[in-house]
């Protein structure tokens, strides 16, 4: 879900004289997943809160069994959280529940945004306002914690297009319909691949809001960042479009309140690096966006979802 600032602008076209693949059949395209999703969604939106959640709590503990590679991965990133093994794998399990949980919420996400506005008291995007209000666009940050998808419906809230990154969610008819989803609550979506980069700068540049979950480098070529007690790399995508258009990072979340509901906050705007060497002012924006996710995540570990291997960096760094 995170933009590469060096993403290619080459690729994606087609050798002249070539035809095209046969088209993908019905169950290439995921028709049959499509129908299941589709029903999945009317019968979550007749349950009750507490059952949708009971259901998610028995998913969430089938995915912790079955899943182990991404258990134990988990287990290791929540170890500076815990007192020991035994505890991060009690974290780990409740981390699992609470993503079947965001899970099961996507599919009533247009419920969800309605009943999170209708408690203002919980809701704050008085630092998106301000920026917007100054006639400039505005990047939000987040990692992959409590529920991002609420997150960016909140941000839409603010009467400014949104857009997202994100990658294709499982096969063509299941993402067509997640993608319509978010439409629907405000957010258009910028597919992850060799174009996103430059779609994500014309949205800054024409003084858009940006969505980004941040927390992940998949290219493993990111920057080097202290980050939860270990040199780690994040993608340096943020900070770059952030330097390149002077379009301020906010942080924020959406995070699940243990009595029911959820809690949207937009934090302040990060302080911009002094002027100096690009890669430099890079570096230090995204060391203050990895501290900015550290306060988030140490305050409810069990709802940042690490089933991701944090890329280790031996040397190198610039971190501070």
């Amino acid at each position: 879900m995170v933009v590469e600032a060096e993403v290619s602008i080459a690729g994606g076209s087609r050798a002249l004289g070539t035809r095209p693949g046969p088209r993908p059949g019905w169950r290439q395209r995921g028709e049959h997943l499509g129908l299941l999703l589709r029903l999945a969604v009317v019968l979550t939106s007749a349950m009750p809160t507490s059952v949708r959640y009971a259901l998610a709590d028995i998913g969430g503990d089938g995915a912790h069994r079955l899943l182990r590679r991404r258990a134990r991965v988990a287990r290791e990133n929540y170890l500076p959280f815990t007192r020991g093994e035994r505890e991060a794998e009690r974290l780990t399990r409740r981390a699992f529940r609470n993503y079947a949980r965001t899970v099961m919420d996507f599919l009533v996400l247009e419920r969800l945004v309605e009943e999170t506005k209708a408690h203002p008291e919980l809701v704050e995007t008085g630092p998106l306002r301000a920026a917007l209000a100054s006639g400039r666009s505005a990047i939000v940050v987040t990692p992959h914690f409590g529920n991002w998808d609420l997150g960016a419906a909140m941000t839409a809230t603010c009467s400014r297009p949104v857009f997202a990154v994100a990658d294709q969610f499982g096969p063509p008819a299941v993402d067509s319909q997640v993608r319509a989803t978010r439409e629907r609550v405000g957010v258009s979506v910028i597919p992850t691949g060799p174009s996103s980069a430059r779609e994500a700068l014309r949205v800054l540049r024409r003084g858009d809001v940006l969505c980004l979950a941040a927390d992940i480098d998949k290219a493993g070529s990111g920057v080097a960042v202290r980050f939860l007690g270990r040199l780690v790399s994040l993608p340096g995508g943020p900070a770059t479009l952030a330097l390149r258009t002077d379009s301020p990072i906010i942080p924020g979340y959406v995070r699940r309140l243990k009595g029911g509901g959820h809690e949207a906050r937009l934090l302040d705007p990060l302080p911009f690096p002094p002027p100096g060497r690009q890669e430099e002012r890079v570096g230090l924006l995204t060391q203050r966006i990895a501290e900015a996710f550290e306060v988030m995540i140490r305050r409810d570990p069990d709802q940042w979802f690490a089933f991701h291997r944090l890329v280790e960096r031996a040397t190198g760094g610039t971190a501070k």
